[in-house]
């Protein structure tokens, strides 16, 4: 990712140092956008306050904006700039990278083995000690 992220900083010609907090926000906006800070905070487990800082650095960024929906002042809804939704792809494209690998990884195994990795740790996570 930090490949991905570095070309992407080339691009714009901006250093932007997202973190993983910064990069799920924006995931979960480019998901469901538009979305308001309520609706982040139940898919994320953000609270509203962290939501707040870092849409606040994403405006700067460019890589969100923000709108008012329906002459609402207070309800604020986000959305991601072109920017942004290019984040949002190099992300999504991350997650699908690995989640090959880890399914590569799980083929050497048989559906026997893997029922009973799934039962130990299930039990173990379970096991009052």
């Amino acid at each position: 990712m930090r490949e991905e992220m570095q070309n992407f900083e080339k691009e714009f010609g901006e250093k932007s140092n997202l973190t993983l907090s910064d990069i799920h926000l924006i995931a979960c906006i480019g998901d469901f956008s538009p979305i308001n800070v309520t609706s982040i905070s139940e898919k994320t487990g953000l609270t509203k306050g962290s939501i707040t800082r870092i849409s606040k650095k994403l405006l700067k960024l460019e890589l969100v904006k923000r709108q008012q929906i329906n002459d609402n002042k207070k309800e604020v809804y986000y959305s991601l700039t072109p920017k942004g939704q290019k984040v949002h792809l190099i992300h999504n494209r991350i997650h699908l990278e690995i989640e090959e690998r880890f399914m590569k990884f799980l083929d050497k195994y048989t559906d026997e083995q893997l029922n009973f990795a799934r039962n130990l740790m299930q039990d173990l996570t379970e096991w009052d000690y």
